[in-house]
Order: structure tokens, then sequence, then C-alpha cells
């Protein structure tokens, strides 16, 4: 291939094109470092009037980056395109949450994650949009502007990962770094449809990142397969080794199903049809299906609050309030004001749910349950009617219903697209892990892959944005 032509792998549908296939590409030397990111840059500008999903591109750096790599392969994403989340500290460039509170803020050094891309060989050609600070699931207040569905850009993204998603939903880049705090990672997967794993809290360093709530944060990983997200979370991590064993039969393993409470009530019909879709095919895998229970649940994403908003005020303790949206001055305000008692009892709770999904996952390898409660709403809709005629607030903790428990947990999960619903727009489901166990979670995701195509599709370029 010659440098101007910019298709990674010609005569392939661009939506098929994995970032495993484009890696096995760059290795056997039919596309180059600088061809991939050229072609990634054309993609992320042609798509930004449409999704916004970026907020810094660098791109002459990126091509200088590319060209300066040697030609035999120093590591597993080897030329490999890639974005940051806003958040992220790179070297040389500004570092803001998509806030104009930290408006030149120029880090000096690559944050723990980047530097493990970089050394896997990967080129950063940009950072993408975000909520402000991280601070909500929907994406849909940024300095930046708001971040819109490739699929529908009238809907929102889900947040606050929701550049990070879009841009992998395109096929721009093939790979994407997000954080999950409390379904920052998993809503925008589910919304977008592509897959995101959440790892267990700890197992990637935040150095580096800004911080929404410390305790409850983790960085992972964001592309359009199981396989793609594997191989990148195996870069971060520095276990190549488990690479074969997430490709493993899922015969004996046992995912639970729930079928009452907290996980079973608010669920818009499409996506309970998704889980049950999903649970079909599993067993088809050759996995067993039992039932399984979640008590102690309910009030989580209160609970949550009274975690975070405290945790936030104390990791800005200078913040510029008349630099941020109300939303921000709001959740701050309150964490700021929040009892010690009030504080102690979120706590407790927490410490109940954790021990709720680690009774539940006792007797299974991962729990099966929606990511989301229902498909991207549109920007205009404050309310979405789930469950038997009641609803959930889409600006209001609506997004992240079904996730932020799991941060509570500390536990792993995984986001896999599961279909489309009938106006076309993907649905999610997520499936839970035991402590540090995400490769068993991206073995099952791989088993639901080899057997459907959901995660092959990608929206197309609208026509009147068309080169």
């Amino acid at each position: 291939m010659h440098e101007q032509d910019a298709s990674p792998l010609p005569g392939d549908d661009p939506a098929a094109v994995t970032l495993v296939d484009t890696c096995r590409a760059i290795r056997e030397r039919r596309v180059s470092p600088v061809e991939l990111v050229t072609e990634a840059i054309r993609s992320l500008q042609d798509w930004q009037p449409v999704t916004n999903a970026t907020s810094q591109l660098f791109a002459e750096q990126a091509l200088q980056a590319a060209r300066a790599l040697p030609a035999q392969p120093i590591g597993p994403l080897h030329g490999v395109p890639v974005l940051v989340k806003e958040l992220f500290d790179v070297a040389g460039h500004e570092t803001t949450g998509c806030s104009e509170a930290f408006r030149g803020n120029i880090a000096s050094a690559d944050a723990f994650v980047v530097r493990q891309l970089r050394a896997a060989g990967a080129i950063i050609v940009g950072k993408a949009n975000m909520h402000e600070l991280a601070a909500s699931g929907t994406n849909h207040i940024s300095s930046s502007g708001p971040t819109r569905n490739p699929w529908a850009p009238d809907r929102l993204t889900g947040g606050s990962s929701g550049g990070s998603a879009a841009a992998v939903a395109t096929r721009s880049v093939p790979f994407s770094l997000g954080t999950d705090t409390a379904g920052s990672i998993r809503v925008p997967s589910s919304f977008c449809g592509t897959v995101g794993l959440k790892p267990t809290h700890g197992r990637l360093p935040m150095a580096g990142t800004m911080p929404l709530s410390p305790s409850l944060g983790c960085v992972g990983p964001m592309a359009a397969s199981v396989d793609d997200v594997a191989l990148g979370y195996a870069a971060l991590a520095n276990e190549r080794n488990q690479l074969a064993a997430a490709a493993g039969s899922v015969r004996g393993l046992r995912v639970g199903r729930v079928h009452d409470g907290y996980y079973a009530t608010l669920i818009h019909p499409a996506v309970r049809g998704a889980l049950d879709d999903v649970a079909d095919v599993l067993v088809a895998a050759g996995a067993t299906l039992v039932d399984a229970n979640l008590p102690d649940i309910d009030g989580a994403l209160h609970t949550w609050g009274n975690i975070a908003w405290p945790e936030f005020a104390v990791a800005y303790p200078d913040l510029d309030l008349d630099r941020v949206g109300q939303q921000i001055v709001g959740h701050y305000r309150y964490g700021q004001q929040l009892s010690a008692t009030d504080r102690s009892l979120a706590h407790q709770h927490a410490t109940r749910i954790h021990a709720a999904f680690v009774a539940a996952l006792h007797d299974v390898d991962a729990l099966l349950l929606p990511a989301t409660a229902y498909p991207a709403p549109r920007f205009d809709d404050d309310e979405i009617t789930v469950g038997e005629g009641q609803t959930l607030n889409v600006f209001r903790g609506g997004p992240v219903w079904f996730t932020c428990p799991v941060d509570i947990a500390m536990l792993p999960a995984l986001s896999l697209p599961a279909g489309f619903d009938p106006d076309g727009l993907p649905l999610g489901i997520q499936l839970i892990g035991r402590f540090a166990d995400e490769w068993t979670l991206l073995r099952i995701g791989h088993a639901y892959q080899a057997l459907t195509t959901h995660h092959l599709r990608a929206p197309a370029l609208p026509p009147t944005t068309n080169r």
C-alpha cells in the first residue's frame, strides 16, 4: 500500500475491520501506521459535525509519531490510532475534563495508562469529548459542546465517556480509553452499540487522571468487539498471556439471570427482549443459565451520590464555581454539605451492596444484567417509560440506574451490544464478574459474539457530510 491510499484494509467492510485485524495487517506489512493514522484523522474530522466526538485532535503530532515508529512492531498495538478521554493527561496538551474551569491546564507527563498505550505502540491521535468533569451519564454538558449519537444525532450518546463510544461506533478509531465511576464506560457503550470493560476497581492505576470519585472510579477500554477490548486490556494490564483463555469455550460456565427486584423491574421491553436473546445465545454456546438473586440494591443511586459527591468536593478544593455549569455547582455544594452521618450510612449500604453481589456470584461465574434501562433517549426526552407505566428521569440518574451499583460493588463488568430496537437504536447488556475475574467476562463475551453479528454493524455517515 501507499500512504495516499487511506483505506486501512482495502476490500473489507470498514464496520467489520477490527482492532485485531488491524494489528495483524500491520504485522504483515499490509498497512502502515501512517496510513492508519491518516485514515483515523480523516474519519474523525468527517464525523465531527455529526457526533462532536473529539475535544482535541493531535493530527500533526500523531502523524509524526507514526512516521517515527520502527518498522518492527514494538508492541501489540503498534501503529494503532487511539483516542483517550479528555480527563487523561497527555504530555504537552490540555487536561480539562471538558470544563472551562481547567482551561489552560497543560499536562507535564502522560497518565499511567497513556504510557501503557504508548509502550504497546499505540498512537494517541486526540482526546474524546466527555460530560463536564465526568459528572453525568448523558454527555449533554461539555465545554466542547454535547456529543451526539452516530446512530441518530438527535439522541444522547450517554456518558461520561460519550465521545469515546461515538468514535469507536463510527470506526473512526478501533480503540478508545474511558473511565467508569457510575457507568461512564458501559452507558455510552450501550447507547452507541460498542463494547466496554469496567475492570475491578484498582486493576488499572488512575494516576494522571482527573478524578470524579477516587474510591469508585476505574479506567477501562472501549472498542467494537470483545476480542478488541481483550487485546487492549491485555496491553494496559500487562496480561497478554491471558488472551488465549479469553477465546476458550464457555461450556461448564454458569451465568446467573435475575428475574426479580432491582434489575428486573424498570426495564424497557426492548431491553428485556435483548436480555432473553442473550441468554438463549449463551445457552447455545454451552453455558448454563441459572436463577440469581440480588437483594439490598434498592437506593443504590442515592448511596452512590452520598459517596461520590463528597469525594468530588474534596478532590477539587479550589474549584472555581463561576466557571462550571450549574449541574456541577449543585453536586459540589451537596458534597460539601453532606453530614458525616449520611456519609457513614452510605458506606454501610455500599458494604451491603457489595455483599449482595458477592453472594449472587457465589454459585455462578457471571451475572447477566441490563446495562441501561432503555435505548438512547432524545435530547428533549426528560423521562422514559419503563416497566409497567413507570418512568426514569433521563437527566437525574436514569442512564446509570443499572450500572452504578456495580461501581459501588467494585466488581468487573463488560457491556455488550445486544441487538437493536425497532427504531434501529443499539441495545446493551452487561455481564458482572467476580473480583479480578475480567477474563471470564471476556471469555463469555467472546462466545456470545462468535454466534451473533450485532457488533459488526456500524452507523453510516450522513450523505450531507460525506467527502
